[in-house]
């Protein structure tokens, strides 16, 4: 993925803080509904809407896969399950979508998992009317953001496993990170790390990857999918429309060494694999 699509990350960061909206937003007015921001977002109302559309969610009545999962005791529902609830917010999504239309809003997707709500550009006057439709709850703008260390590294608690126990060396944990993807060429990930091996695997990037450095056999990245596709970048209308593929090969950078920091095997001077035990402070 390249730099762009950074920011599908962010529209999924916020359709998790969606999430946790408070249901009151369902006894407001449909101005009120409007209105609803975090702190910190920039509100609807201070935004031209009169003649160019925007992009917002339009967050539904009903909860979604992931917060009914969050309340299961084992935090996890059967595939079933799951089938059933997305199925049945899909089913009172359909409902209303020829409403939006008719209302003259565009509707971009519909999601049912970490949030329930319907994508949609429209207008202001547009949006107003869409806030008294059956089932909505609010109205949120979809907002771009950047990787910034100085925010994302306290907010995943590094810190605090800074300074944890030295006895937890990470032995058989698997991680997920959702990011620019992983260059599982390198030799960080245990790939050959040269420039021809990235090449090939580019040129063939939206085709799945050589399972010798990609999938349960490879040595370091297990699996994974490019949710957006390589040209993806939400701030360009041309390229915001999601070609998701089955292969996260990374064309920005940011994933590969976020990948790295939290997994990766290490590499020697000699731009080779690194395959020993860091058991004492090596040099910088």
């Amino acid at each position: 993925m390249r730099f762009g699509s950074v920011r599908a990350v962010a529209a999924l960061a916020l359709a998790f803080g969606v999430l946790g909206s408070s249901n009151s937003a369902a006894q407001t007015s449909p101005a009120q509904r409007f209105e609803l921001a975090s702190p910190g977002e920039q509100p609807l109302r201070e935004v031209s809407l009169a003649r160019q559309p925007v992009t917002v969610f339009l967050k539904m009545a009903g909860d979604p896969v992931a917060v009914v999962r969050s309340r299961a005791l084992s935090k996890q529902i059967s595939e079933s399950e799951r089938r059933s609830i997305a199925d049945s917010l899909r089913r009172e999504q359909d409902a209303v979508t020829p409403m939006i239309e008719a209302m003259g809003g565009t509707v971009v997707a519909k999601l049912q998992h970490a949030i329930n709500g319907i994508k949609v550009r429209a207008t202001r006057d547009q949006l107003a009317s869409m806030a008294t439709l059956p089932g909505v709850v609010g109205i949120k703008p979809v907002l771009i953001y950047k990787p910034v260390n100085a925010v994302s590294v306290p907010f995943i608690g590094a810190p605090a496993v800074w300074g944890g126990s030295p006895a937890f060396h990470g032995e058989r944990i698997k991680l997920a990170i959702l990011d620019t993807g992983a260059d599982y060429t390198h030799a960080n990930f245990g790939g050959p790390g040269t420039v021809a091996a990235f090449n090939d695997a580019f040129a063939n990037s939206t085709k799945p990857a050589d399972p010798a450095l990609f999938g349960p056999d490879a040595p370091k990245v297990k699996g994974g999918t490019d949710l957006v596709g390589d040209d993806y970048d939400a701030a360009d209308p041309k390229n915001n429309t999601p070609h998701p593929d089955p292969n996260p090969l990374d064309c920005n950078g940011h994933g590969s060494h976020v990948a790295g920091t939290a997994a990766g095997f290490g590499v020697k001077d000699d731009g080779t694999t690194f395959r020993g035990r860091t058991t004492r402070t090596l040099p910088t």
